[in-house]
């Protein structure tokens, strides 16, 4: 009976975008279903995105000082970590956002932070297990569904960093594609069993005609671990400074939402 009245809501409500009213359960009595208050409206529902799950559990706010993003997180095996990388983009700020640089035209560089499968190191890592890192529902170009066409383009070792290229193409709240593009550079922190990806890529149309490769590159490829120490913390949400603190605005802008890549899709068609 209760899957039935899911199914039977109204589609808006179902999702989670309309105020919880009460709607017919679909079985024929007549009676009402109220939906519980998980499905109430919030700062991050309000255009149907959500905010990206990076696990990324910070300790203090994110620095920039000329070029240079760092941060301070908390990683497995007590540690935290210290870590840099260098972008002539500017730090993202708002609550949609943990460790990033970007551009109005949707060039981006995120810091992401995912265990590694039990016994394994970046080098023995498959290709595709970046992928599927980076691509998943709950990552950051996931507001809109799982990226498609995900595929791998080059895949290369260096001084212990692994870089792989990828390309793939994000949706947008129409459904509408935009291929993308982007370098993930992953390094493991000392006494670690998390990896630390970098993710730093545009729209196609731009990656070559606009120079955003060579700056993605440049910012894959500066990714560094400046230094750990040890922490009673654990890399859960409450062991971030940003916990229990409202990501809205004092206003009503939109500072909670992510950029919408369905703009730049009109590029790729170019």
């Amino acid at each position: 009976m209760r899957r039935r009245a899911v199914l039977s809501a109204p589609p808006l409500v179902a999702a989670g975008l309309l105020s919880p009213l009460a709607f017919g359960c679909g079985c024929g009595c007549g009676g009402l279903i109220h939906p519980p208050s998980a499905l109430a409206i919030s700062a991050t529902t309000m255009t149907g995105k959500t905010r990206p799950d990076l696990g990324v559990v910070l300790v203090d706010q994110v620095s920039q000082q000329g070029q240079t993003l760092s941060a301070d997180l908390v990683v497995a095996g007590g540690l935290i970590c210290s870590v840099a990388f260098d972008s002539k983009w500017k730090l993202a700020e708002g609550g949609y956002y943990d460790v990033e640089a970007n551009t109005r035209d949707g060039e981006a560089a995120f810091l992401q932070r995912v265990a590694l499968p039990k016994g394994s190191t970046l080098d023995s890592l498959p290709a595709k297990w970046f992928t599927s890192a980076v691509l998943g529902v709950d990552g950051r170009y996931g507001a809109y569904g799982a990226p498609v066409d995900g595929k791998v383009i080059a895949d290369a070792t260096s001084s212990g960093k692994r870089l792989v290229d990828i390309s793939f193409t994000s949706l947008s709240p129409g459904g509408a594609e935009s291929a993308r593009k982007a370098v993930v550079s992953a390094v493991q922190p000392a006494g670690s069993t998390d990896a630390l990806l970098l993710v730093a890529g545009a729209s196609a149309a731009r990656w070559k005609k606009s120079g955003a490769e060579a700056d993605a590159r440049a910012a894959a490829q500066s990714l560094r671990v400046v230094g750990t120490r040890k922490t009673a913390l654990a890399p859960e949400a409450p062991s971030d400074y940003r916990f229990g603190k409202t990501t809205g605005p004092s206003s009503m802008k939109s500072r909670n939402d992510g950029p919408d890549y369905s703009k730049y899709a009109a590029d790729d068609a170019d």
